[in-house]
């Protein structure tokens, strides 16, 4: 240029006009001289996706060669409608993602609420009591239900029952349950869960007990939190399908991802109700002796709890703030030293 200034050149035109007004920007700052100079091609990729072919065949039906340039306003109005449309397909794109992302994000935040509750020190025995009762009320339904008594799992209701907390002689007896009413069955079953967690509490003291709820409850949110986060994805990537059968893809994303967080809950759950009976020391269910009778286990002459504690969960016993050493004994009630129990 004649008086100077800065001459931009570019080799051709973006998808988004911003970055095509940013370069031109360059020409002309702080009242400096300045042009700017766009050539395009029918062969990139821009032009390609709208509308090149049909500018080839014009030039072809005039004669022109193929390197002739062409300059006219309509090619330059038609460039930037392209743009356009790639830029609402983008936003688009983005909006779609921001409202799927806010499907999940209110799971997280039920979720990250629950785990903020368990690190503050909130009390977690009546929570976790709660979840107690709301399952057992759901074993009940699934095998009893509002069938007639002929029709009951009672079979199916005691080894469940069984798999949760050592059960006494009432609970055990499949003939026995068969001739109650389900209120009455209930109405027995939270007593004896209730009874159960209070002893298994003083038989460890209320701070190890409370210690225990919280190490149990992260482990569980955590591990079933991050395993939903992956089916959440992978519900999102296939997702797109449901629009071959007339339905919008956010609308069934959203309904899916709700059953999915119902799913969640509900095994979180089910993994701490049939884990917290576990945790404590065994002596409490050693003797076989519960309110009732004899505590009914599944073999070996062992309580449920106690072979829990030996073989079956491997959770991990906390001991107060203290950190057990490997050759002391382990805090479970096993007798074994931490390093072969639960320190293995």
């Amino acid at each position: 240029m004649e008086l100077g200034g800065l001459h931009i050149i570019g080799s051709e035109r973006h998808e988004a006009r911003r970055i095509d007004n940013q370069l031109r920007g360059r020409a002309g700052r702080q009242g400096d001289p300045g042009d700017s100079r766009f050539y395009v091609a029918l062969d990139d990729e821009l032009m390609r996706r709208f509308g090149g072919d049909r500018i080839r065949t014009v030039m072809e039906w005039a004669g022109l060669d193929e390197d002739a340039p062409i300059e006219n306003r309509m090619i330059s109005k038609s460039i930037e409608g392209a743009q356009v449309k790639v830029e609402s397909y983008h936003f688009d794109i983005r909006k779609h993602l921001v409202d799927y992302d806010d499907v999940v994000n209110t799971h997280r935040n039920v979720i990250y609420e629950e785990r903020e509750k368990v690190l503050r020190g909130t009390d977690l025995k009546s929570n976790i009591q709660t979840m107690v009762e709301q399952e057992l009320r759901d074993t009940l339904g699934r095998y009893l239900g509002d069938q007639p008594p002929e029709r009951w799992d009672v079979d199916g209701l005691v080894t469940e029952l069984g798999a949760i907390f050592p059960l006494s002689d009432e609970l055990g007896d499949p003939d026995g349950l068969a001739q109650m009413d389900p209120e009455e069955i209930e109405s027995i079953l939270l007593e004896h869960a209730a009874q159960l967690y209070e002893e298994q509490e003083a038989g460890i003291t209320a701070p190890t007990m409370r210690s225990i709820e919280r190490e149990l409850m992260l482990r569980v949110i955590d591990g079933h939190w991050v395993y939903h986060l992956t089916t959440m994805e992978n519900l999102r990537q296939g997702i797109g399908l449901q629009a071959y059968g007339q339905r919008d893809p956010l609308v069934m994303y959203k309904k899916e991802g709700h059953e999915q967080f119902q799913n969640l809950l509900a095994r979180i759950q089910f993994d701490i109700v049939h884990n917290i009976y576990q945790l404590g020391i065994a002596n409490a269910g050693q003797d076989g002796k519960t309110r009732g009778g004899r505590a009914k286990g599944t073999g070996g002459g062992k309580s449920v709890m106690t072979r829990a504690t030996e073989s079956r969960s491997r959770e991990p016993v906390a001991a107060g703030s203290r950190k057990v050493g490997r050759n002391e004994q382990c805090p479970c009630g096993s007798g074994k030293k931490y390093k072969r129990c639960h320190g293995a």
